[in-house]
């Protein structure tokens, strides 16, 4: 019987060991998967009816822009993170109503974020006073949007910086005040509209920008009030 015990306790051991060797080969083989390749890497996340978007540049930097209507956002940077990497390069709200920043204050507490960038619109929303707190408790730094500022990474990625300018704050609804970036690799481009509506998106084509892309995410989650023609027809 004792021999027994001892042959069930040895096969069980190396049974542990081989099950440890083999999740710690599929970990280094995930990791290995996500470092830098030279390529940019756009991950448009799954989080229901709401935006976040995550950017991984050539050299690893990590732009999230907004963080959704729930927490779903938390679990997808963990997939698509290294296990060990902690850092947030950019964060770009686009604009503070709900489904677009629920997550936000909770990705701050648990990440290093390094800059923020923002329209600057104000919103009574207690989610978006959360994450402003989050901000100042950790003497972030903060950015924002200026189409005379573009946000360059270093490394071949650059964020152009289309709408809104200081200007249109005040003249703009909460949504048509949203960031839009236009994210430029080589000679690739992406648009990133926010939630703007026809009445910025024409007011942004008359201020001669250029928003030719080759992958447009969807103004206002393809509502009808977006998306109009004009804007289509300078995206091409």
């Amino acid at each position: 019987m004792d021999f027994m015990r001892h042959v069930s306790i040895h096969h069980s051991a190396l049974l542990w060991v081989y099950t440890a060797l083999v999740v710690l080969g599929l970990l280094g083989y995930r990791e290995l998967q996500l470092q830098p390749d030279g390529k940019l890497h756009v991950h448009f996340l799954d989080v229901d009816q709401g935006d976040a978007t995550l950017l991984v540049t050539p050299s690893g930097k990590q732009i999230l822009i907004d963080g959704g209507p729930n927490m779903d956002t938390l679990e997808h940077l963990g997939r698509f993170l290294p296990f060990f990497d902690r850092e947030i390069d950019l964060l770009v709200l686009t604009h503070p109503n709900a489904d677009h920043l629920m997550a936000l204050p909770d990705v701050l507490q648990r990440y290093h974020v390094q800059q923020i960038l923002l329209s600057g619109a104000d919103y009574p929303l207690q989610r978006y006073k959360a994450m402003v707190q989050e901000i100042l408790s950790r003497n972030i730094s903060v950015v924002l949007a200026d189409p005379a500022k573009d946000i360059d990474m270093g490394d071949g990625t650059v964020l152009d910086v289309l709408w809104p300018g200081p200007e249109q704050l005040d003249n703009f609804d909460v949504n048509n005040a949203s960031v839009v970036v236009r994210v430029l690799f080589g000679e690739h481009a992406i648009l990133l509209p926010g939630d703007i509506e026809e009445e910025a998106e024409i007011a942004m084509l008359l201020s001669g920008g250029d928003i030719r892309a080759d992958v447009l995410k969807l103004p206002h989650h393809g509502s009808m009030s977006s998306s109009s023609t004009g804007l289509l027809l300078a995206v091409k």
